[in-house]
């Protein structure tokens, strides 16, 4: 029943404009509503060994990006895009994916960032008001003279790493 209700609710929001998800070749993500820029991206990073690897000072470099395309029987069909990135600790790499991926049948897109198989551990373990990861991010600026931007934060104990952006445009 919950998911008909999230389905319905995002079938409204779809009707008001036309959000958007581009990615560029050097793995910068922008959501634009109806082609205007509304959020751009900001760094990837994660926090490992007790030491930050992030994509700001390429200690975590994007070694590639590719697409995928598929279809969820709830929500229907999508396109994805995938940033991967190269975690190297001592030698040891492994592959860190940031995917991006957008629904056709409804306005909304998910952020999903896979570490894969590497254990990400501290000596030092982190406190509640701290992240291991940062993505998606976004700068939170003032693009045109006239928009009105508003942000939320969270913070606990994350259970999964998937997050829905569902956006509701008030249209004057």
């Amino acid at each position: 029943m919950k998911m008909h209700l999230l389905v319905l609710f995002l079938l409204i929001v779809g009707c008001c404009a036309d959000i958007k998800v581009s990615v560029d070749e050097k793995g910068v993500y922008n959501i634009s509503i109806d082609d205007n820029i509304w959020l751009r991206s900001a760094r990837t990073a994660l926090y490992v060994d007790n030491r930050w690897y992030s994509t700001d000072n390429n200690s975590l470099p994007l070694t590639s990006i590719s697409t995928a395309r598929g279809t969820d029987p709830n929500l229907g069909s999508w396109n994805e895009t995938q940033l991967n990135f190269d975690l190297d600790l001592n030698g040891t790499h492994s592959k860190i994916v940031g995917s991006i991926r957008q629904w056709h049948d409804i306005s909304a897109f998910t952020f999903h960032l896979d570490t894969g198989d590497q254990v990400l551990t501290n000596t030092v373990p982190l406190g509640m008001n701290d992240v291991r990861t940062i993505f998606p991010s976004f700068y939170i600026e003032k693009i045109e003279k006239m928009n009105e931007r508003g942000y939320f934060t969270f913070a606990g104990k994350i259970i999964s790493f998937t997050y829905f952006i569902f956006l509701k445009i008030s249209l004057m």
